[in-house]
């Protein structure tokens, strides 16, 4: 059988130095400039609002790009994952903006304004089934896939069969900082109730950056795919 490491495709500038930039301005604007990070870092039209909805805006732009390379391959599984993860890409932009509210300040339709609890144009206001439920899985993913399994392949090779759907399915070492990142953000939140300290010496907010690193590992990852699927051969073509 045909095994290969998948090698990282995203520059190292992009996938190992670019991910902390966000929890350094983050922290460092919380310490040196409290009024500085409620007005532009945290607010709902400040930098990790907003970047947010546009990495993951990246992400379905590969997505889309590399379902369009993938069509004539006619590998459907792996296609229908690529557009499941796309679809994921744009309700999370969406669902961040709230559909454009946030930028264009629309008044809430009264019949989504009655099942809100924020008054806004989203769905994960409503339902745990729309926010927390999702949220667990993707960041279930986000450490099986981006973490556990690009040290297995760095440590061991890759188990699976190039070409094959595992192959597209698990994320490679292109995401393991990211999804790091992602779960660091968090740490200190959670530190914090396991120890049931009342204070930490910087208090943020942090699941917000946490969305953010979640948006990046997505488009890291279907960057990373559509860069790997290049030269992938038609169905018509193939070799058995």
């Amino acid at each position: 059988m045909d095994y290969q490491r998948p090698q990282p495709v995203l520059p190292a500038w992009l996938r190992l130095w670019f991910p902390p930039t966000m929890a350094i301005i983050v922290i460092a604007s919380k310490i040196l400039n409290p009024d500085f990070y409620r007005d532009w870092i945290i607010h709902e039209i400040g930098l990790v609002e907003l970047a947010t909805p546009l990495a993951a805006i990246i992400g379905a732009v590969f997505g889309v790009l590399l379902i369009k390379r993938l069509l004539p391959t006619r590998d459907w599984l792996i296609i229908g994952w690529a557009a499941t993860v796309t679809l994921a890409c744009i309700y999370f932009a969406g669902e961040e903006l709230s559909w454009g509210q946030q930028l264009f300040h629309w008044s809430t339709p009264e019949a989504i304004d009655k099942l809100n609890d924020q008054h806004e144009t989203n769905l994960h206001n409503m339902s745990s089934w729309f926010d927390q439920k999702p949220r667990a899985l993707l960041e279930l993913w986000v450490v099986i896939g981006g973490i556990l399994v690009p040290v297995r392949e760095w440590k061991r090779g890759s188990p699976f069969t190039q070409g094959g759907l595992f192959y597209w399915f698990w994320p490679t070492m292109d995401v393991l900082p990211t999804a790091i990142m992602a779960e660091l953000i968090r740490a200190p939140q959670r530190l914090k109730h396991v120890i049931g300290v009342k204070q930490l010496p910087v208090e943020i907010r942090w699941s917000e950056p946490q969305e953010y690193y979640f948006a990046l590992f997505l488009a890291f990852y279907l960057a990373s795919l559509y860069i790997r699927s290049k030269g992938r051969a038609p169905a018509t073509t193939r070799t058995s």
